[in-house]
């Protein structure tokens, strides 16, 4: 929920949020993706940091606690996954993450 609610938030009217899923082997992996304002490469390492938060929306320049991010990466953690990102300045972002598959799924 918190990864869908930031690609809209940080994605300008028109852009578009995707949502994937592929079962692997042994986990699943999950991405939400954006054609949104995107996160520099100084930022890509703190944005699972507690109360950091990496610049403004498109919709509300200060909006957040900077902990949405921090709370997932615990959550998947939690269930024995990873999370990442991939982004690009003005390209948008893609967050990944895989939790492992339950044998008999």
């Amino acid at each position: 929920y918190n990864l869908l609610t930031n690609a809209v938030k940080f994605t300008p009217e028109g852009g578009q949020v995707r949502i994937e899923a592929f079962r692997e082997t042994d986990f699943v992996r999950f991405s939400v993706s954006d054609t949104g304002i995107g996160i520099p490469p100084d930022e890509q390492r703190l944005i699972f940091e507690e109360f950091h938060q990496a610049g403004g929306t498109t919709k509300n320049p200060n909006q957040g606690t900077g902990l949405g991010l921090t709370i997932t990466k615990r959550l998947v953690e939690l269930h024995g996954g990873e999370i990442w990102a991939e982004s690009s300045p003005g390209q948008g972002s893609r967050f990944i993450f895989t939790i492992p598959a339950t044998p008999g799924d």
